[in-house]
């Protein structure tokens, strides 16, 4: 914020927001009175358990573990604290009171810990030996920008929060594999991988299996060496070439606008984005979209799917759900398309999904799944009737029933269908000419 702006926000302001929005600001002071207030009622829930959702020394479920293992004083971390009290841990299924141990000093350790990838570090090494095997005397300006953006894409799973346990468990299983004399620098088990080599125990570490885990090695280590050679090679890149990301000068702020945070002071800070435009559109000419389209113009072929066009589908987990939730003799209902005809390919492109009608729509009750290109029409035949002719549809399949949509379209294989264009304008004008009247003007 630059010295005017500052200026700005501390004098009187001269607008009748920002009038407002001084004549109703609360003191420092009363906010932080009512933080205090809310940070005691807070604790006062977790300790008569009427919060659950947060844990502490004092929670239902702490006295539980203390009085379970003989023990009062905790050794607590703030993961603990922030999560709820019936939290279990997504790698080896324990709740908080399974997890909770005996340490050496004779606490209670009550530790949850983030597992996270360590492809951020691997990056940085491989960007550091680039500059040492290359011997390149050029800095470059943009390629630390490009490796730490492309740290998220080389990670083997998201982070997650696990139990202490698990997260110690994965270090004992790298510590087997080095003592053999393989490299595991950057390597960190996914909690899926972790659960299959340790055997779970109330109130006690995990034991690891070492014989599991050097054969999960064998499974994952090709993966993991493809991965770190594109790391080197993404690096290298970053080293020897520049002009891969522009960081901006100074201050600028790239998207200046009120949603993005730009002046959120003196009231502004109270007003929607959102509501302000919806507001502003009131008195706005639009520009007037052709919602036709659906019905006035060919949509091109597709290119028929290659050979292992299962493999693809199979890949994609949504894609890969639709395809197996129907039998091999399925055919779309209404333009009798096969699951192979179905397929949509092209630009080395693929994709595969159904629709299930509404079951508000009384004339689709019988029908269970339509192929998306059946689907694709009907929603907009929908678009079109609402927003180009206002005339207000209820559930997306009232504007047609089954055998008029079959009537419509005439099936082509990994296509989208080909539309009757008299016949589409007939069903649109039997909706436009209803006696109740639309909000907009019609095209017919």
């Amino acid at each position: 914020m630059t010295e005017d702006e500052k200026k700005l926000v501390q004098e009187r302001p001269k607008y009748s927001l920002a009038i407002w929005a001084e004549q109703n600001k609360l003191s420092p002071e009363k906010i932080e009175e009512k933080i205090g207030i809310a940070l005691r009622l807070a604790i006062e829930g977790i300790n008569d358990g009427s919060i659950d959702s947060l844990d502490g020394i004092g929670s239902p479920l702490s006295s539980k573990i203390q009085a379970h293992h003989g023990v009062s004083l905790f050794e607590m971390n703030r993961n603990w604290v922030e999560t709820a009290q019936y939290w279990r841990c997504p790698c080896c299924a324990r709740g908080k009171f399974e997890i909770s141990r005996v340490g050496g000093k004779r606490q209670i350790l009550a530790k949850l810990v983030e597992h996270h990838d360590h492809m951020a570090d691997a990056l940085k090494a491989a960007f550091n030996k680039a500059f040492v095997v290359s011997g390149t005397d050029q800095p470059t300006h943009t390629g630390l920008a490009l490796i730490e953006r492309m740290a998220p894409a080389f990670s083997a799973y998201p982070s997650v929060l696990v139990c202490e346990d698990c997260n110690n468990a994965d270090a004992a299983a790298k510590k087997i594999i080095s003592n053999t004399g393989r490299k595991v620098d950057w390597h960190s088990f996914s909690i899926g991988q972790i659960c299959q080599f340790i055997t779970v125990h109330k109130h006690a570490p995990h034991d690891v299996d070492e014989f599991k885990v050097l054969a999960l090695w064998d499974l994952v280590r090709p993966a993991y060496v493809a991965r770190m050679n594109l790391v080197y090679e993404v690096a290298k890149a970053g080293v020897l070439q520049d002009y891969w990301y522009e960081r901006y000068k100074g201050e600028t702020m790239p998207v200046p606008t009120l949603s993005n945070g730009f002046k959120r002071y003196n009231g502004l800070e109270l007003v929607s984005g959102d509501a302000l435009i919806r507001e502003m559109e009131r008195g706005i000419v639009k520009h007037a979209s052709n919602y036709s389209r659906w019905r006035t113009e060919m949509q091109p072929i597709g290119e028929s799917p290659p050979p292992n066009f299962l493999a693809m589908i199979k890949s994609l987990p949504g894609c890969a759900l639709m395809w197996e939730e129907l039998s091999d003799g399925w055919e779309c209902p209404i333009c009798s398309r096969s699951k192979y005809e179905s397929v949509s390919f092209g630009k080395n492109k693929i994709s595969f999904h159904t629709h299930s009608p509404t079951k508000l729509s009384s004339a689709w009750t019988r029908i269970n799944k339509i192929c998306s290109g059946c689907f694709n029409v009907v929603t907009a035949m929908k678009r079109e009737l609402e927003k180009g002719c206002g005339v207000k549809i209820g559930s997306t399949f009232d504007c047609v029933t089954p055998d008029e949509l079959r009537a419509l379209l005439r099936a082509r294989s990994h296509s989208p269908p080909l539309v009757d264009q008299k016949m589409a304008k007939a069903l649109m004008y039997k909706w436009v000419s209803r006696p109740v009247k639309s909000e907009t003007g019609s095209n017919f």
